[in-house]
C-alpha cells in the first residue's frame, strides 16, 4: 500500500521515540469537471478562438483578448464537450425547454436539446412579416420556463434582449448559462433583472489555464491581468444600467451620467440637448447632394451616418463640410466603411 504524506509529520519508532519528517506540500487535485474546463480552454486556444493582441470590440473599447467562438462550429469536438460542460453545469437547475441566443449559442443548445432530451425553442430575432409571424419557434405553452443559453457574456445585453422576447410569449427566464463570463458586469446586470447567470469559465480562468500551460508570455499575461482589473463591473456606477426600478424612464442625461465611454456619453449629452434621437443614413452617390442633406436634417438629428465610398465625387473637402456641418448642428458623425 502507497501513503501519500504531506505537511510536517513526526515518525515514531519504538525504543527510539519520534523523528520529525519535513514532507512537500501535495498540489491540489483538480475535479474531473475543471480538467475537462482546463482542457476546453487549451483546445480553444489551439484553433484560434482565443487571440491576444491588439483588438476593437464591439463596445468601442481596446481590448488585448479577443473571443471568436464562432469557429467551434468547424470543430465537432470541441462543440460537443461544450454542450456537455454547459448542461452539466446547471443540471441541477428546472427548466421547460432552452434557448440560444442567436447566433453562436443555437448549435450548441441543439447539442444540448439533442443529447439530454429537453425541449429546444428558436428566437428569431425579427418576426417573418407571413405565416404566424412569431419571434419564438418551438412548442410550448404559457407559464413555462426556458433556460437562455449563451457562448459568452460582457454586459448581458443579448441574455437580455433574449429574454425580452420569452417573456413577450408568456415564457419565464430565471436563469442563463454562458461558456465564458467576461468579468464585466453580466451576472450583475442579469441578477438586477431577476436572471441568474451560470458561467463555465471566466476571463481570469482563460489566463490562468494557458499561462501555467506556456502558451502565453509573461509581458502578455500581465497585459490581459491589467485589462481584465481595468474593466472590473462598479456596482454603484454600471448596476444603474440595468431594468430601472418601478419601471421608470431613465432621462438620456442621466444615461449619460452612467456611461464609461466618452463618445456614448457626449451622443447622450447630445439627445437630451436636442430632444432627438433621430439619425440620418445619408446613402447618396453625390457630394453636393449629400451637403444639401445633412445642412437641412442638421438641426433635427443626434447622428448622421455616411458610406463615403458610395460617394461619386469624394474629396477630402466634403470631410471639412460635413465637419463644419456637425458642429454648427452639434451632431454626431459616424462613417460606417
Amino acid at each position: 500500500m502507497t501513503v501519500t504524506l504531506t505537511g510536517d509529520f513526526f515518525l515514531y519508532l519504538s525504543g527510539f521515540g519520534s523523528f520529525p519528517i519535513k514532507t512537500k506540500m501535495a498540489t491540489p487535485m483538480l475535479t474531473g469537471f475543471q480538467e475537462r474546463v482546463n482542457h476546453v480552454i487549451e483546445r480553444l486556444h489551439d484553433v484560434d478562438a482565443v487571440k491576444f493582441g491588439n483588438f476593437t470590440l464591439k463596445s468601442g473599447i481596446q481590448s488585448p483578448v479577443y473571443f471568436d467562438l464562432r469557429v467551434m462550429i468547424s470543430h465537432p469536438d470541441i462543440m460537443v464537450e461544450v454542450s456537455k460542460l454547459l448542461f452539466d453545469k446547471i443540471s441541477s437547475s428546472k427548466f421547460s425547454s432552452i434557448c440560444g441566443v442567436p447566433y453562436t449559442a443555437l448549435p450548441i443548445a441543439t447539442l444540448m436539446s439533442a443529447a439530454n432530451n429537453v425541449p429546444m425553442l428558436i428566437r428569431r430575432k425579427e418576426a417573418k412579416g407571413y405565416g404566424t409571424n412569431k419571434l419564438i419557434e418551438g412548442k410550448f405553452k404559457e407559464g413555462d420556463s426556458c433556460l437562455i443559453v449563451e457562448d459568452v457574456v460582457s454586459s448581458g445585453s443579448s441574455i437580455l434582449e433574449t429574454a425580452k422576447s420569452l417573456n413577450g410569449s408568456g415564457l419565464v427566464v430565471t436563469e442563463a448559462v454562458v461558456l465564458l463570463n467576461r468579468e464585466q458586469g453580466g451576472p450583475e446586470k442579469l441578477e438586477a433583472n431577476g436572471i441568474t447567470l451560470h458561467s463555465v469559465f471566466t476571463m481570469t480562468d482563460v489566463l490562468n489555464v494557458l499561462s501555467k500551460a506556456g502558451k502565453m508570455d509573461p509581458d502578455m499575461v500581465t497585459k490581459v491581468s491589467e485589462y481584465i482589473a481595468a474593466n472590473k463591473f462598479e456596482p454603484n456606477k454600471d448596476i444603474l444600467s440595468a431594468k430601472p426600478k418601478n419601471n421608470d424612464v431613465l432621462k438620456y442625461s442621466e444615461r449619460a451620467a452612467m456611461c464609461s465611454n466618452e463618445l456614448s456619453r457626449r451622443l447622450f449629452a447630445i439627445m437630451e440637448k436636442k430632444k432627438t434621437n433621430l439619425a440620418l443614413s445619408a446613402d447618396v452617390t453625390s457630394s453636393k447632394e449629400l451637403l444639401k442633406l445633412v445642412e437641412k436634417t442638421g438641426p433635427y438629428v443626434c447622428m448622421v451616418k455616411t458610406h463615403v465610398d458610395i460617394l461619386e465625387d469624394f474629396s477630402q473637402e466634403v470631410i471639412e463640410n460635413l465637419t463644419t456641418l456637425a458642429a454648427k448642428h452639434n451632431f454626431i458623425l459616424f462613417e460606417d466603411r
